[in-house]
């Protein structure tokens, strides 16, 4: 995959020079100090913790014409999170990828998410805390979402959106928009990522590669504009999730839900009920026969935003199960600072959980945006 991407970038330069065109560079992001005060009920308590993240995206198109770009873009993250044993100089992302934009559609290859992904409606939240793949775990304990250097754990989905491949190397396509309508397809030879969930420790009987399809529709009613969208992946040959999304907006006010449902086809790789290694424990691959849905609502008035979000996630073969509400506040105080307020809870079961491990968080912090 990476001598593809090379390849794409030694056409680019060669074409671009033979051709009259103008590049054009972008970079913007979000950088912020995030402090959450944190009450949990269970055994594995979270301190209260100083979070402090970055985030940016990179662009550099060649332009050919009004209708037709290409370029490489980049997602990248800068993180520290304070008492992390697991990461203790801070964690550093950085996913690449080609896109070529024109009016014969969307192409992209290399480090991006898929176009289940990309194309889903699903529930909204404003911080990058997110209600889909949350990072509310920086403040509160679930061990049914453990994404380690040395083992990769989700016994419950972390999402409504198809995730499995997360950033691994893969080709989308997505169509161009017709009447509102967008199509799209990925391609993924591997699908072990740690951004996704699929662990890199497995090794499984099928071939481990993934094949995504999804749609979106949007239409506007005047000061109503509503969003569908659909998505169905294969993983591992014999793994299969369905997804479905729906969106809301009216002026400065929007509600938005979600829902996936992953299930086995076939005897082959069974999920795994005991700890296969140190790599692997009980119920890592859980999440392959789940169900999850999420609902939020939201509000937008002059400076001030809010938003309301619940996750609920479950295996019905075991216990486990996860039920995740955050409530999120920003006030824009000038166009380059966001002042926040996020209270945040968490209760998770595990297969022998018996009670319940509620959690509880108020996180707070300054956000600058450039």
């Amino acid at each position: 995959m990476k001598k593809i991407i090379l390849s794409f970038l030694c056409f680019i330069s060669f074409f671009s020079s033979a051709n009259a065109g103008d590049w054009k560079l972008q970079a913007h992001g979000l950088a912020g100090g995030y402090y959450g005060i944190s009450q949990t009920n269970n055994i594995n308590k979270y301190p209260n913790r100083w979070v402090l993240r970055a985030d940016s995206t990179i662009k550099a198109d060649y332009i050919f014409n009004e209708t037709h770009k290409s370029g490489i873009h980049a997602s990248t993250t800068i993180m520290f999170r304070q008492d992390d044993k697991n990461r203790r100089w801070g964690e550093y992302r950085f996913y690449p990828y080609f896109l070529d934009e024109s009016q014969y559609g969307s192409f992209y290859l290399g480090y991006a998410y898929n176009v289940a992904y990309i194309l889903h409606k699903g529930a909204k939240e404003i911080t990058f805390l997110k209600i889909d793949d949350s990072n509310a775990t920086y403040f509160l304990n679930n061990p049914n979402w453990n994404n380690g250097f040395k083992s990769t754990l989700y016994a419950t989905p972390k999402s409504t959106s198809i995730l499995n491949d997360g950033r691994a190397p893969k080709f989308n396509y997505i169509t161009p928009d017709f009447k509102g309508f967008k199509a799209g397809f990925s391609y993924t030879p591997d699908n072990a990522n740690r951004r996704g969930m699929t662990s890199r420790y497995a090794d499984y009987e099928k071939e481990e590669d993934g094949y995504t399809v999804a749609i979106q529709n949007k239409q506007k009613f005047d000061e109503l504009t509503l969003y569908t969208s659909a998505g169905y992946g294969l993983f591992n040959r014999i793994d299969n999730e369905f997804s479905l999304g729906v969106t809301i907006e009216y002026k400065n006010f929007n509600i938005a839900s979600g829902y996936k449902k992953a299930y086995i086809d076939g005897n082959k790789n069974p999920i795994s009920d005991y700890k296969v290694n140190s790599h692997l424990p009980a119920y890592f691959d859980n999440y392959r026969e789940s169900e999850a849905w999420n609902i939020s609502t939201g509000f937008k008035w002059e400076k001030f935003q809010t938003n309301l979000a619940y996750l609920n996630t479950s295996s019905p073969n075991t216990r486990h199960q996860d039920n995740l509400l955050i409530w999120s506040n920003i006030y824009n105080y000038n166009k380059y600072f966001d002042i926040y307020l996020v209270g945040a809870y968490l209760n998770y079961h595990q297969a022998e959980t018996v009670d319940d491990n509620r959690g509880y968080a108020v996180i707070t912090g300054i956000g600058l945006k450039f």
